[in-house]
């Protein structure tokens, strides 16, 4: 019934072609709040493809036709350019949407960590006013997004009249995204690695976090984007029991050598356990060397001779 009274809404808004008014009601089915040019223009397609709509020009859309079929859909308020994500189209339908969700709908690239990772599982009870998320480097998204627009080929692919082939038609530019510093009046911090984490997609919404093994990694890693190495040690004490498989499976996986050190450390010196992970992360200490726990202290001589490692927390 709410799709109906949202479609009748759409036709009587929307003065233009049929075309305009299937594109509205692709738009409201897709549940989106923010779309970019290039996944409308694909609709476009799909709405060509299907040839239910009537008096479509020509057998494939062009660019043209889809502006100006924007056009009547941004004068009908359907959408609008987004404040945040001038690149991108706000979908007016979805209302307002809060930052931590509205981040990963502009950037399918990106998930949420660190320390607003840590407050969602429940491991902290500090409330971090900004939003931390981690992204790839520019140009692996720019690998990525080349990888997408090839899958979608077989949408944009159309019967050439004049050479009887199939071609695949031109279609606006995918841009990468740039987080402003402040989105949806919230300040959000942007970490780009070429080691991209592992994170899961929380049900229901299209917000994606850092799984409960790469939030650990992560204290250890950037632990001054987790509220610093104190409380760190403080959530580890409290909390890495009770993860203690997710957390040794992904840091012995993807953890770099210091990680393996400080979660041994950790692990082993300061709260008693033994597993044969953190029994194999000896190999990784470095004699002779100056690794201290917290990377943003200055070198202490408290030391962990075991894991040849400054204790200067």
């Amino acid at each position: 019934m709410k799709v109906i009274k949202l479609e009748y809404s759409f036709n009587r808004q929307i003065k233009g072609s049929y075309l305009s008014k299937a594109l509205a009601s692709a738009i409201n089915e897709s549940k989106k709040p923010l779309l970019s040019d290039y996944e409308i223009f694909l609709m476009v397609c799909d709405i060509y493809r299907a040839k239910k709509t009537k008096y479509l020009r020509g057998n494939y859309p062009s660019i043209g036709q889809y502006k100006r079929a924007r056009a009547i859909l941004v004068d009908a308020r359907i959408i609008d350019r987004d404040q945040n994500y001038p690149s991108l189209w706000k979908v007016v339908s979805q209302g307002n949407v809060l930052a931590d969700n509205i981040v990963c709908v502009a950037d399918p690239y990106c998930y949420i960590s660190h320390l607003s990772a840590m407050q969602r599982y429940g491991i902290t009870l500090r409330n971090p006013h900004a939003l931390y998320i981690t992204r790839p480097t520019n140009k692996i998204v720019s690998k990525f997004i080349k990888e997408n627009e090839a899958k979608n080929n077989s949408r944009l692919m159309f019967l050439n009249t004049e050479t009887q082939e199939q071609e695949v038609i031109d279609s606006p530019d995918v841009k990468q995204i740039n987080h402003k510093p402040k989105v949806r009046g919230r300040d959000v911090v942007v970490k780009k690695t070429k080691r991209s984490g592992k994170f899961i997609k929380i049900k229901g919404s299209n917000v994606r976090i850092a799984s409960i093994g790469q939030v650990f990694l992560d204290m250890l890693e950037d632990p001054k984007k987790c509220g610093g190495m104190y409380h760190v040690l403080e959530v580890w004490d409290e909390h890495a029991s009770i993860y203690l498989k997710e957390i040794s499976s992904h840091i012995n996986a993807a953890g770099t050598g210091i990680a393996k050190v400080r979660a041994g450390y950790i692990l082993s010196e300061r709260m008693g356990i033994s597993t044969d992970h953190i029994q194999n992360w000896v190999k990784y200490v470095q004699r002779g060397g100056s690794r201290r726990l917290d990377p943003e202290a200055s070198y202490s001589s408290k030391f962990s001779e075991k894991w040849m490692l400054s204790l200067n927390v």
